[in-house]
């Protein structure tokens, strides 16, 4: 018996991809259900004649947001370049917001370091040299793999 050819699938995802990408699940899902309860709350509110339409709004802006960070987790997982900028894009805009506001004194400087440390983890994690191969091999990873 001969072994069964297996395909090339290209490059496996890089265990730091894959790790940025299941906690953007993560909070994806929890941003689409903590908004849909403040939703439920909001609208409970409105059905008492107590509207509040800033928590409407508030809900609903937690819920897309939370099907955006699903949408590009789901396309880090796949090997998608425009997800990678879009992770890229965020965090550097991040680090710089972070790195201002600490000089300002506008944050507490514990969590201010902590967040310019997980940026910088991030970017590390999708520019290797393994990550630079996932990406660019576009359309080789099956979904589910």
């Amino acid at each position: 018996m001969t072994p069964a050819a297996v395909p090339d699938l290209g490059p496996r995802r890089p265990r730091g991809v894959t790790v940025i990408g299941v906690v953007a699940y993560i909070g994806g899902i929890v941003d689409i259900v903590g908004g849909s309860m403040l939703l439920v709350l909001a609208t409970g509110a409105a059905l008492l004649a107590s509207p509040l339409p800033g928590g409407l709004v508030t809900a609903i802006t937690v819920i897309i947001a939370g099907i955006v960070v699903v949408a590009v987790a789901d396309g880090l997982m796949r090997g998608s370049r425009l997800a990678r900028w879009i992770v890229t894009v965020v965090r550097s805009v991040s680090i710089v917001t972070q790195v201002i506001a600490l000089t300002a004194g506008g944050v507490a400087l514990l969590v201010g370091i902590v967040s310019v440390l997980i940026s910088v983890i991030v970017l590390s994690w999708l520019w290797t040299p393994r990550a630079n191969a996932y990406f660019s091999a576009s359309g080789k990873i099956p979904p589910g793999v």
